[in-house]
Parts: C-alpha cells; structure tokens; sequence
C-alpha cells in the first residue's frame, strides 16, 4: 500500500491568513490597534530592548505605546503591519524644506 505525501500545513487555503502589507508609522497617521480598539494619531516610534513601539494618541489627547507586531494594526479598516519609517522620510523633508 502507498502512503500519500501530504504538505506539513494541513489549514485550507481559506483559513489561512493573507500577508499584511507593511506601512510606515509616519507621524500623524492614525490608525487602530487590533486587540484593544485604540485608535490614535502615531506619535512616535521608538526601537526597545523588547522591539520596536509606536506611541498612539487618540483624540482626547490620551497616550498608549504597543508593540509594533505582525498584522497588530488596522488602517481604513484594512490589516498592515506597522513598520518605522525610513530615515530621512517625510518628518525629515519637511525639517530640511525650510
């Protein structure tokens, strides 16, 4: 009798999840962390011991940083994944632009 090769991931194509696009935590930005529903303008960004943090405030003025993780964020209701911005990105051009 022959046994048939099956793939090590047994999950239908239908469960598993899409890879979520990488954004740029670029200040001003406002988007809405998936586990707890804060939503907020990004602050800042900060690289930890622990990994990478965005501060978010939302519009009372209030402050909480989360871990910048996989799939962790919702921006016009679509999932991404937060990534820091670039060196030299739009903050920057607009401190060199004057």
């Amino acid at each position: 009798m022959r046994s048939r090769s099956y793939d090590s991931d047994l999950t239908p194509p239908w469960k598993k999840q899409q890879p979520a696009p990488d954004v740029p935590a670029d200040p001003g930005l406002v988007v809405e962390e998936i586990t707890t529903g804060f939503c907020g303008a990004v602050i800042r960004t900060e690289k930890t011991a622990g990994g990478p943090t965005v501060t978010l405030e939302d519009r009372f003025g209030k402050h909480r940083v989360f871990p910048m993780e996989p799939r962790g964020f919702l921006l016009e209701g679509r999932t991404v994944t937060l990534v820091r911005p670039a060196p030299g990105g739009p903050a920057a051009a607009a401190a060199g632009a004057g």
